[in-house]
């Protein structure tokens, strides 16, 4: 009867076995080797979904062929999404090991994001005859776009001025699209992106090198008797000082589109800079010099209009003066600059970026003659890609480079640049390093408001790319 904790072999075979211990090490490491090979094979499975181990070969496949092109697909997935898209199309990259060399082939991108990949074994050839094995494989994107189709419900907390019951903000899981204004007067809202990627954390994205977005929005016929306004904002703001509670926006002034105004915040700085926005708005302001009254932006002549906004005047105790009227700061954050009369924000570079002109033809303010009513006509496609540098400029700035493009044709994939037609707004700036470094990580979505008058603003097709 065996014992617990006790050997059931005989005694002498122990014993044997104990008088020949280095052969009997050599035959562990024998089996740890085994283990830690099988090991890094079924991580390459689980790695490589519905990869097969078909070969091309001249005669059957050395062992030696075979794990050369399974360290090359187990190097397609230590690259990152923007090494893979850059080999599409291009040679295949070789690498050389002490027992032969694998060549790695990107051969295409896949509906969901992931990359079909094929890596090629070659054995040292210890005769005339080569050993060559090809396994081909695909390499799951968690860092690729973001978007409405994949990842919606990372988007499914709005903040509003309201409850949860009255829509302001609603997003449609069924059709893929978010809701923005439910034709109600007097308020506000945000959404954001709240989800965990390989590059963002509870919706807090790394900025890397910048980001491509895309998106397709309409505006519904408001009820009759009803003006229709007073717009929305995709924005990018940071993550040091803001997270996905926080909103802009004050009930009764609807020019400040969520994006300015003290909001959701309990300190009132509502959504704190650095950050941008690119604006829609379809409801004109007379323009005031007063933060504090409704109808204080000053848009230019024209109806609707896209534009490209930062924020104002910044203090640390959240409270600005100007022109005898003292306010809080966040009141001007998307009020545009009037030429010779009002700078929001500075006009150099710096660490606040002066807001759009109200007059197109600046390049970062956009309307069309004759067309009042261009944002609220139809359905538009908007992209918008932002570059970002990496490294100070002589005077230790940080450049950043904005484009949207309305209206434009084939512009969704944001994996790629885009390049097949002038961008609607355009706008050059720069940060400091401290502003700069706020801007590590952002928060992206979108901002809306009300006042008198209503809207519902569907937005579908989104897409968003980091660079890295």
């Amino acid at each position: 009867m065996s014992h617990p904790g006790r050997s059931r072999f005989p005694q002498q075979i122990r014993h044997s076995a104990s008088a020949r211990t280095s052969r009997g090490g050599a035959s562990l490491l024998y089996v740890i080797a085994a283990i830690t090979l099988l090991a890094v094979l079924a991580a390459a499975i689980a790695v490589f979904s519905g990869s097969s181990s078909q070969s091309q070969t001249t005669h059957a496949p050395s062992l030696a062929a075979y794990y050369l092109a399974l360290a090359g697909l187990n190097h397609a997935a230590t690259l990152s999404a923007n090494d893979l898209e850059a080999l599409l199309g291009a040679p295949g990259v070789t690498c050389a090991l002490e027992t032969g060399h694998f060549t790695l082939d990107v051969l295409g991108r896949n509906a969901d994001g992931s990359f079909s990949v094929a890596a090629t074994g070659v054995a040292l050839p210890d005769s005339p005859r080569q050993s060559v094995c090809r396994l081909p494989g695909t390499v799951s994107d968690a860092g690729g776009p973001i978007s409405f189709e994949r990842d919606l419900e990372d988007f499914d907390l709005p903040v509003t001025s309201g409850t949860r019951d009255s829509n302001i903000v609603s997003v449609d899981l069924d059709n893929r699209v978010a809701v923005f204004g439910n034709n109600t007067q007097y308020a506000y809202g945000c959404l954001w992106y709240r989800g965990s990627r390989n590059w963002c954390d509870s919706g807090k994205c790394l900025f890397g090198k910048g980001l491509r977005a895309y998106f397709r929005f309409s505006y519904a016929a408001v009820p009759p008797g009803v003006a229709c306004g007073d717009g929305f904002t995709f924005a990018v703001i940071n993550a040091a000082g803001n997270d996905a509670s926080r909103s802009g926006g004050l009930v009764g002034m609807g020019e400040l589109l969520g994006y300015a105004g003290p909001g959701s915040t309990s300190d009132g700085l509502g959504l704190v800079p650095p950050k941008f926005a690119v604006e829609f708005d379809v409801h004109a302001n007379l323009g005031t010099k007063n933060p504090n009254r409704a109808d204080s932006r000053a848009d230019g002549p024209g109806g609707d209009h896209a534009a490209v906004v930062f924020w104002g005047f910044d203090d640390e105790t959240g409270s600005c003066a100007s022109d005898g009227n003292a306010y809080a700061c966040a009141q001007d954050d998307n009020r545009h600059s009037r030429e010779g009369t009002e700078n929001v924000g500075r006009s150099t570079s710096g660490d606040m970026p002066r807001n759009s002109l109200n007059r197109s033809g600046a390049g970062d303010y956009a309307a069309q003659s004759g067309r009042p009513d261009w944002l609220r006509s139809g359905v538009h496609a908007m992209r918008l890609e932002v570059d970002r540098a990496d490294a100070p400029n002589i005077l230790g700035d940080y450049a950043y480079s904005i484009r949207v493009w309305i209206d434009c044709a084939d512009c969704d994939d944001v994996t790629s640049a885009y390049a097949a037609g002038t961008p609607t707004l355009t706008r050059t700036f720069s940060l400091s390093r401290a502003q700069h470094e706020r801007f590590e990580r952002v928060l992206f979505g979108w901002t809306e408001a009300t006042g008198a008058a209503v809207q519902q603003v569907g937005v579908s097709d989104f897409k968003l790319y980091f660079l890295e």
